[in-house]
């Protein structure tokens, strides 16, 4: 039985965000099992995190003029890495190696994403029906339970289990990238004298100011995520129970991207853009006020009204707002602000950690995302900014 491409979509993007589960959901559970601590773990988060953050756009903009490079190959040349340096991790002890393995995967995790939104655009654009709600909250549900297996392995067997568990992922990954069917990215030949004349985000204003809020939202975001386990072990918990908190935060995504499709018949992606921003916010202030573990599985219930919008609603903003021939470039770029924001989380909340405690990071998170509402209401209520002109 031939699979349409719609399902094969549904299947990269589940093994996508299950290989993402592998670096970003247990960075810190993995780098303190190799002797780093929370200042040195953000060090490697953020200078991994500014690598993908530059080189996402770059590549956006590489495939966009080629002709021959295609959001397929891309995928490849990212992952075939991974999977070698997941094989790698388990042979080679030492805390230096292990932050270098990991911060690798982090940057080949993150740079994949516009890629996989990339073959989204083109496959739409090409007539063929991709239901993007329902294959990005496959990937939440599949990342959910890939928490839960490596938080119990990890608690049983040791680290370990994290690159061991990244093999198996990443080789299922690989073969079905490979066997997705190619896409005539003929989008790529629209003359593109306009952007050249003027920059990409001189002539996207109202995108830049969405792109600023949503390197605050991330940041806000990765402060919680990369810290996580020293949040839920500072009230009494441990490896285990932070699988459980991941994966509570995945499983409350699905039921949003399922629907999706059902909210942008009622709603435009830059409305759930800024309700995201909104998410985002409650989410941190509600962190800040937390007093236990269980009240932290009830916080992750807020990952409906925050990532989970952004996650869908933040690639339709982008092919709204950004011409045909820029698509590539439009996804690199808001892909590029979620690994700054990992830079920015886990670079400040490394330090805070270290320096004032995990007081002073909650209360600061709070700030940085009631920034990021601000600058999601500057792009959204100046109708100027909305401009392409």
């Amino acid at each position: 039985m031939k699979l349409s491409i719609n399902s094969r979509y549904k299947m990269m993007q589940g093994l996508f965000w299950m290989l993402f589960c592998v670096s970003s959901g247990f960075i810190s559970l993995y780098l303190q099992g190799r002797g780093l601590g929370n200042a040195e773990i953000g060090t490697v988060t953020a200078i991994f995190g500014i690598l993908a953050a530059l080189l996402q756009p770059v590549l956006g903009g590489i495939t966009d003029r080629s002709n021959h490079l295609t959001w397929r190959s891309m995928i490849l040349m990212l992952a075939i890495p991974y999977l070698l340096i997941c094989i790698a991790m388990p042979l080679i002890p030492g805390a230096w190696a292990g932050a270098l393995f990991m911060g690798l995967l982090i940057l080949l995790g993150n740079t994949i994403i516009p890629f996989i939104n990339s073959a989204h655009f083109y496959y739409s654009h090409a007539g063929e029906y991709i239901n993007f709600g329902v294959a990005r909250g496959i990937g939440s549900g599949l990342y959910a339970l890939l928490a839960l297996v490596i938080g119990g392995l990890a608690e049983k067997y040791g680290i370990e289990m994290v690159p061991i568990t990244g093999i198996l992922i990443a080789f299922l990954f690989i073969v079905v990238v490979y066997r997705m069917p190619p896409t005539k990215e003929s989008v790529k030949k629209v003359r593109r004298e306009k952007t050249l004349q003027k920059g990409f985000l001189l002539r996207y204003p109202a995108f830049t100011w969405m792109l600023l809020a949503c390197l605050l939202m991330f940041t806000t975001h990765n402060i919680i995520n990369t810290y996580l386990l020293q949040i839920i072990q500072s009230l009494g918990g441990n490896s285990s129970q932070l699988g459980i908190a991941l994966a509570i935060q995945a499983v409350v995504e699905v039921p949003v991207l399922f629907g999706f499709s059902k909210l942008l018949k009622r709603f435009t992606p830059k409305s759930l853009m800024l309700t995201a921003a909104f998410g985002f916010a409650l989410k941190a202030l509600m962190y800040a006020l937390s007093s236990s573990v269980s009240m932290i599985y009830l916080i992750q219930v807020t990952q409906m009204i925050s990532f989970a919008l952004f996650a869908s609603s933040s690639v339709f903003y982008t092919s709204e707002a950004i011409a045909i021939e820029d698509q590539g470039t439009g996804q690199a770029y808001m892909t590029s602000m979620m690994a700054a924001g990992t830079v920015l989380g886990s670079l400040s909340g490394g330090w805070m950690l270290e320096l004032s405690g995990m007081t002073t990071m909650l209360f600061v998170n709070v700030i940085i995302a009631l920034l990021g509402v601000g600058f999601a209401l500057i792009s959204v209520k100046n109708k100027r900014l909305l401009s392409k002109a």
